[in-house]
């Protein structure tokens, strides 16, 4: 297996510091390493081996990830990374086992009638503390503060009461799910894997209500993922070394 890393901006030869341990790692452990310079749309080794690779670095939109693409091999093609990095690529097929959602225009407007609250978000990113939404007062200023153009499609969630701590991320590589410390996938959730194959490699957010049912909160393609609980070495030992064994 070879890993894409990303190097410091217009520094090809400097890997960026956040993914220097699992960079190190796996130069360590024999996996051949390639970095990229997104700034530069360069590469280090500037001829890298014609061996597919595995990105692991910044979110890329669809645009970068593509020009990564005509640059080298990669074992994730751009749908299949757009399938998992953005929500109107997986919230379709697992619909039943997340919060009820819808995709509109930003101008459209919301129903606050009955005392509605909302979880607002783009199709990638969150807007942070700002994207729970209780009047239209809120949502305007939502809109106004991140500057959200009247057409960009937003991905609206019903908001719902969740236990505290309860988030957990786990990566899912070739359809097994691995948690940090050993932790399984609730099982209620296990059709799940099902419904997004054949995808490589991609992260599953999942939370618990106060009833104790276990949601998906998001899907997120695991290149582009961070570690959140996980501490690096775990996450190499569980979700990496598998990866240099996954057929794409």
């Amino acid at each position: 297996m070879r890993i894409v890393y990303p190097s410091l901006p217009y520094e090809p030869q400097t890997i960026d510091p956040l993914w220097e341990p699992e960079y190190q790692w796996a130069r360590s452990n024999g996996v051949e390493v390639t970095l990229f310079d997104v700034e530069t749309g360069r590469l280090f080794p500037r001829q890298p081996s014609a061996t597919a690779a595995l990105y692991r670095g910044w979110m890329l939109s669809a645009a970068e990830y593509e020009a990564l693409g005509r640059l080298t091999p990669l074992r994730v093609d751009t749908a299949q990374y757009q399938a998992s990095h953005q929500a109107s690529g997986w919230y379709s097929q697992i619909a039943e086992y997340t919060f009820s959602s819808c995709f509109q225009p930003a101008a459209a407007p919301l129903d606050f009638t009955s005392g509605q609250r909302y979880f607002v978000k783009g199709l990638v990113k969150s807007f942070g503390p700002d994207s729970v939404v209780a009047s239209e007062a809120q949502y305007t200023q939502l809109l106004a503060k991140h500057q959200v153009p009247p057409n960009e499609v937003l991905f609206v969630r019903e908001f719902a009461e969740l236990k505290p701590e309860s988030e957990r991320r786990f990566f899912v590589v070739a359809g097994v799910a691995y948690g940090a410390e050993r932790t399984e996938l609730p099982a209620e959730l296990n059709p799940v894997l099902a419904r997004l194959a054949p995808r490589l490699f991609y992260s599953l957010d999942v939370v618990q209500f106060m009833s104790g049912e276990y949601v998906v909160v998001e899907v997120g393609d695991g290149q582009v993922s961070d570690l959140k609980e996980w501490d690096v070495t775990d996450f190499v030992e569980s979700v990496l070394k598998r990866l240099t064994i996954a057929n794409p």
